[in-house]
């Protein structure tokens, strides 16, 4: 399995298992759900498109390794968290550990991906140290283990 395939099965469980959440929209002022990104946020050509990609998380395989033709694949993963909340609380970073939380949770509770990965039970995360009201930041790393791609020559 690839990277990519990961991503694309990561995106899918995050959406379910994030699905739930609410978050304060920066555009609208009403809440609205997360929004999963891959590889990269979209490009802002507007104001209001940066006000659209509030709330996400954003996936980045960070580094991958490979020891033998019979060792799954390790892939690392980073889980960029970000959240919008102007309220006067300043409660954003609660926002963003409770996506942490549920993301964790998850895969503590069931390491096993689409039948086909599974997370090592060592996570780590952060929260943004930094002030920057109204804007909350996180991350979650984890490493992943795909299945090894065999040897296909007559001497494996």
């Amino acid at each position: 399995m690839t990277p990519v395939q990961l991503v694309e099965d990561l995106t899918e469980e995050l959406e379910a298992v994030l699905g739930h959440m609410q978050f304060p929209c920066e555009l609208t002022g009403e809440t609205t759900g997360i929004n999963i990104f891959q590889f990269g946020i979209p490009q802002e050509k507007t104001v209001d498109d940066r006000k659209k990609k509030f709330p996400y998380v954003l996936i980045l395989p960070d580094e991958g390794e490979i020891e033998g033709s019979i060792e799954p694949q390790q892939i690392r993963v980073q889980l960029l968290i970000g959240v919008f909340d102007k309220g006067m609380e300043n409660q954003g970073k609660k926002h963003v550990l409770n996506v942490v939380n549920d993301i964790c949770e998850r895969f503590l509770k069931d390491p096993v991906l689409k039948e086909t990965y599974y997370a090592d039970q060592k996570i780590t995360w952060v929260v943004d140290k930094e002030e920057e009201y109204p804007y909350h930041y996180g991350a979650v790393w984890m490493i992943f283990n795909a299945p090894a791609v065999r040897r296909e020559d007559e001497f494996a």
